[in-house]
């Protein structure tokens, strides 16, 4: 069975909750253990003098800290990449325009009747009738997303004709209230998991897997020294220095 956008969508998301959510957690803690499971191997070697472990720990710790950003740089990669595809498709859907009834006189009929609404609203002496007349239409026709579309598009030159009438809190309200029916209406499945997809990637470009304080960061932070740890969400620029630092030694 062929997957529906909606599918991929929420496959995307919850691929991108793992990468940003579940997969650093457990890092954190494989990280941790293998650490520290290390440094008990060096605490128990007689083979080396005091001066000798704490070198090798240090030595460790370095080790340990360049591997550390080194993972989350390529995690930050992969999530990356999940959340362009994602937005990718998110913005074909919500731009891609809706299907156009294949019924030619329904369409007609439509246009024709959109056109006297606009005339009548045009000519209208009373707001509150002229917002009658349009959630009237919208009651009639609104129901096909394509013609939702169609009468989201006309509607600010008909609010705009409508309060040239009569500019009240109240006729700018019902036609707030009216514009939201007519966004639902023209506002499919797809387009609404296009939205929750744009909406949990909005930040994908610098991705924050640790909050400051919180349990990972801390434990983080016992290893590879605070300082470090505070620009644990910016492994790539981490790398860098590391790098250049390794060059001039």
């Amino acid at each position: 069975m062929k997957k529906t956008n909606i599918d991929i969508l929420d496959q995307l998301i919850e691929k991108g909750y793992e990468q940003a959510r579940k997969n650093p957690t457990t890092l954190a803690l494989e990280f941790k253990r293998e650490y520290y499971a290390d440094v008990e191997k060096i605490r128990y070697d007689r083979d080396l003098s005091p001066d000798g472990k704490f070198r090798k720990q240090q030595a460790l710790t370095k080790t340990y800290s360049k591997r550390l950003m080194e993972v989350l740089a390529e995690m930050r990669a992969e999530y990356k990449k999940t959340a362009q595809e994602a937005q990718k498709l998110a913005h074909v859907i919500q731009t891609t325009p809706h299907e156009k009834p294949t019924d030619d006189m329904q369409v007609k009929l439509f246009e024709q009747e959109l056109d006297s609404l606009q005339m009548a609203v045009m000519l209208g002496t009373s707001a509150k009738s002229s917002i009658q007349a349009l959630d009237a239409f919208i009651g009639k026709h609104g129901d096909i997303p394509y013609f939702a579309e169609q009468i989201k598009e006309k509607f600010p030159s008909l609010a705009s004709t409508v309060l040239g009438i009569e500019a009240t809190p109240q006729n700018r309200q019902a036609l707030a209230d009216t514009l939201k029916r007519v966004e639902a209406k023209a506002t499919t499945p797809e387009r609404t998991k296009a939205a929750e997809a744009l909406g949990f990637f909005a930040n994908a470009d610098n991705p924050q897997f640790y909050l400051t304080g919180t349990a990972p960061h801390l434990a983080f932070a016992a290893i590879i020294g605070s300082k470090l740890a505070d620009r644990i969400n910016e492994p790539e620029k981490v790398l860098e220095e590391m790098q250049a630092q390794e060059q001039a030694e």
